[in-house]
């Protein structure tokens, strides 16, 4: 069994839009906004090297220096967009090591992600027979520890869940899934044939919130033509990306009430982050 994973994480930004949270921290682009005097990206860098299971890490959108890790790292240059920046974290995985692996993906505002949690996201993946993995998070949970965190929920027979941007799966189903999505944003204004992909009785049931969990790995299947299934993660810290200024001002006000946290604690000693106040 794989006992070590590569990972990469999405730090990418639209020089041509604003982002509201970058905006209010007052920094160039969101990796770099400060918690913790120290920029969010840096600290899931740090999470994924308090983890003894992560190997190779690459970074793409951050030009080397722009943030100084303390841990190797690969970057991988800013790219135009989303699908272009996994794309790109995808290949560079694949020049470090062509061998088919299973590998993660996570997003740099996943501020408050640990090594626990990482390790914990690997070991519900355990044994591996899938071929991509996700994290979600149920609502209660998150609205336990974020009550106004106004996350998006997905009404399930099991019950309500929000993602976490914490994938793992096989390099050739990264390149796969990345390929049939380019499908859908081809055929993004074409309803018909997106209803058709997903199949209509699937739609019936998500209008009718009548989906269950099994519904919804028959949908990555038919929209990403490999088999994966979804991973309960039962802590809140691994649901709460920070996509608004209000959901950055509950992350800071969640640390000052957790000072133990590991956010807080790695930062110790750190030189400040830009734009900190």
């Amino acid at each position: 069994m794989q006992e070590r994973f590569d990972a990469f994480i999405t730090a990418g930004y639209d020089p041509d839009k604003l982002d509201r949270v970058s905006a209010a921290a007052d920094v160039a682009h969101k990796s770099l906004v400060p918690l913790a005097a120290m920029p969010m990206a840096w600290h899931v860098v740090q999470a994924l090297a308090e983890s003894d299971r992560i190997g190779e890490v690459v970074v793409v959108g951050l030009e080397p220096g722009e943030i100084e890790f303390g841990v190797p790292v690969h970057h991988v240059p800013n790219q135009p967009n989303l699908w272009a920046s996994q794309n790109a974290g995808l290949r560079k995985l694949r020049d470090l090591n062509p061998d088919d692996r299973y590998v993660i993906a996570l997003s740099a505002d996943i501020a408050l992600l640990t090594g626990k949690i990482v390790d914990s996201f690997i070991e519900a993946c355990e044994p591996f027979e899938h071929d991509v993995y996700w994290g979600i998070v149920r609502k209660e949970v998150m609205l336990t520890a974020f009550p106004e965190s106004r996350r998006t929920y997905l009404p399930l027979r099991e019950g309500s869940f929000c993602s976490s941007d914490l994938y793992l799966g096989r390099l050739t189903a990264g390149f796969h899934i990345q390929e049939r999505i380019r499908y859908f944003i081809e055929n993004r204004k074409n309803v018909l044939a997106l209803v058709w992909k997903l199949g209509l009785p699937t739609m019936v049931r998500f209008l009718l919130r009548r989906l269950s969990i099994a519904d919804i790995v028959d949908v990555a299947y038919r929209i990403a033509g490999v088999r994966g299934g979804p991973v309960v993660l039962p802590l809140a810290e691994a649901g709460m990306d920070v996509d608004k200024p209000e959901q950055l001002a509950q992350v800071r006000e969640y640390l000052e009430r957790h000072p133990d946290h590991p956010a807080n604690t790695r930062s110790q000693g750190r030189t400040a982050a830009p734009g900190e106040v």
